[in-house]
């Protein structure tokens, strides 16, 4: 099913740490199935653009295949939201991989 790993790339509009923190969690959490970066210029690599603690998108010339989501601050336990969204992508990617039952993507 799937020929290469998703490319994501995060970015927080006042802490580009924060998101240099996500791309690198998520890269521990799930590298077989997903290329993670933050705060790259290059809006025609991601498949998925991952706009933290804001409730919009940048106005961008986003690629056409890029899909784009917000995913809003969590007051209460952040790293734990965080980690648990990142969870839920791959988790995705396993589920889509199931239908067909084919392994991951080669790296």
């Amino acid at each position: 099913m799937y020929k290469r790993r998703a490319r994501i790339l995060f970015w927080h509009p006042d802490d580009p740490e924060k998101a240099q923190k996500a791309a690198l969690l998520a890269m521990e959490l799930g590298s077989a199935w997903l290329e993670a970066r933050a705060n790259d210029h290059d809006l025609s690599w991601p498949d998925l653009f991952i706009a933290l603690d804001c409730n919009s998108i940048p106005e961008k010339p986003w690629a056409r295949h890029t899909q784009r989501k917000c995913w809003p601050k969590d007051a209460k336990e952040p790293e734990a939201a965080l980690r648990n969204r990142i969870l839920g992508v791959i988790g995705g990617f396993r589920l889509l991989a199931r239908l067909d039952q084919s392994p991951p993507p080669m790296v």
